[in-house]
């Protein structure tokens, strides 16, 4: 009798990504929160930007918050209308491409379906996650580029890859695409250099030209921007002005976002162009930071604690906000960082994993880590809280696979072994 050939298994990631799109679409449905701050920021001018008005503010072009955010979602509002709803729905959408990623790039570095599975759901049902789509916040796409850029980059380190010069080009770009949105990654080429060299075990020669063909992508995908604030404002301005105020502001530790309305306290006040107003504030921050270095240290060591000791601001800026469900904020606060702990302690035990038994690609996958590593390390400088942690979810959800995998592999031996 012919032996009966095997079923491919099947790709469930099909069915986590179709109800990702259900539940957050519903969460949509039920939670409606004032967009304040930013979020309300982002929305007005891309608003502005599709209705053809510029990149403003008080009446004259504007860097100070990135433009990548408000422009792209003014792409989609030409063609939709400017309703809070549509970016919302543009929101789900890319939190779902992100679950899609997180389950490739497993893939990729395990070549395992049920690793990548755990990744991709244990990250589909971190709560804050799916609190933070009834958020206007750039989170989403920024976050989504950064995946694409790393998924990229680990195809061009691909054994037997054809290109891989092409390859690390296209990462480069997109990571530039991302710096438009959020400038975070500008300085990663070091930080890839110091990968290539230090855990890849590449020459040096070719980890500074890998570094610098990541770099020069970058510098060219962020040119658009660059060039549009030089025309505009008349100053050479990379990406966005805020950065000198955020370094000043990283300088007052306080547990979050630091701002003084008293003169003496604040040498930024007063100054209305945003340009003098980032020189004066860089200025004064970086004068601080070298006569104040114990100081600087110990701040920077309190604001990586900001980053990652709890998971509360989604609930600030959603059920904190929300008519009537102020009460739900401290309950739904708890089941936040409950669920937030759990996903790290998985992806703690991930990480050992894949550096104890160096599980697939284990090089490759210290390329998460890199990153990880990297942001964290930004923020030792500037003010931090769990919202600038978004991004590295992602990240640790593909360890967060590995570690319920071989947390159930290790129950199944040893209920083999007890009988």
């Amino acid at each position: 009798m012919p032996r009966k050939q095997s079923q491919p298994s099947k790709h469930w990631i099909w069915d986590i990504l179709a109800l990702n799109l259900i539940f957050r679409g519903v969460w949509l449905l039920f939670m409606h929160p004032e967009q304040k701050a930013d979020f309300l920021w982002y929305f007005d001018h891309a608003k502005m930007l599709a209705n053809g008005q510029g990149y403003n503010w008080m009446g004259h072009p504007t860097a100070y918050w990135p433009i990548g955010w408000p422009f792209f979602l003014s792409l989609i509002f030409r063609i939709t209308g400017s309703y809070v709803i549509v970016g919302l729905a543009v929101n789900v959408i890319l939190s779902t491409v992100i679950v899609g990623l997180i389950y490739v790039i497993s893939m990729r570095l395990f070549h395992r379906q049920s690793i990548a599975i755990c990744a991709a759901v244990a990250y589909s049902l971190l709560p804050s996650h799916i609190e933070w789509n009834a958020i206007l916040g750039s989170e989403e796409l920024f976050t989504a580029l950064l995946l694409t850029s790393l998924l990229l980059y680990l195809k061009a380190r691909a054994e037997g890859t054809a290109r891989p010069l092409l390859w690390t080009i296209a990462s480069g770009l997109i990571l530039g695409l991302s710096c438009d949105v959020r400038p975070i990654p500008l300085a990663f080429p070091i930080f890839i250099f110091l990968y290539e060299l230090l855990i890849a075990r590449r020459r040096f020669a070719h980890s500074i030209g890998r570094a610098l063909t990541l770099g020069i992508a970058m510098f060219v995908a962020i040119l658009p921007v660059t060039i549009r604030n030089l025309v505009s404002m008349h100053h050479m301005v990379l990406v966005s002005t805020n950065g000198g105020v955020n370094l000043w502001q990283g300088t007052h530790t306080n547990g979050g976002y630091f701002w003084s309305w008293n003169p003496a306290v604040n040498p930024i006040l007063h100054i209305n162009d945003e340009i003098v107003k980032n020189k004066v504030a860089e200025h004064t921050a970086t004068d601080f930071i070298f006569h104040h270095i114990p100081t600087t240290v110990l701040h920077g060591f309190m604001k990586i604690w900001d980053l990652y000791k709890d998971d509360v601001n989604s609930t600030w800026y959603t059920f904190h906000v929300a008519p009537g469900l102020d009460h739900l904020t401290k309950p739904i606060d708890a089941i936040n960082t409950t669920f937030y702990f759990l996903f790290m302690a998985a992806a703690a035990i991930g990480i050992v994993m894949v550096v104890v038994r160096r599980i697939g690609a284990w090089r490759n996958a210290l390329l998460l880590l890199t990153f990880a590593l990297y942001n964290t390390c930004f923020f030792f400088f500037f003010p931090a809280w769990d919202r600038f942690r978004y991004p590295l979810m992602p990240l640790f959800a593909v360890f967060v696979g590995v570690g319920l995998v071989s947390a159930w592999q290790a129950m199944r031996n040893g209920e083999r072994e007890a009988e």
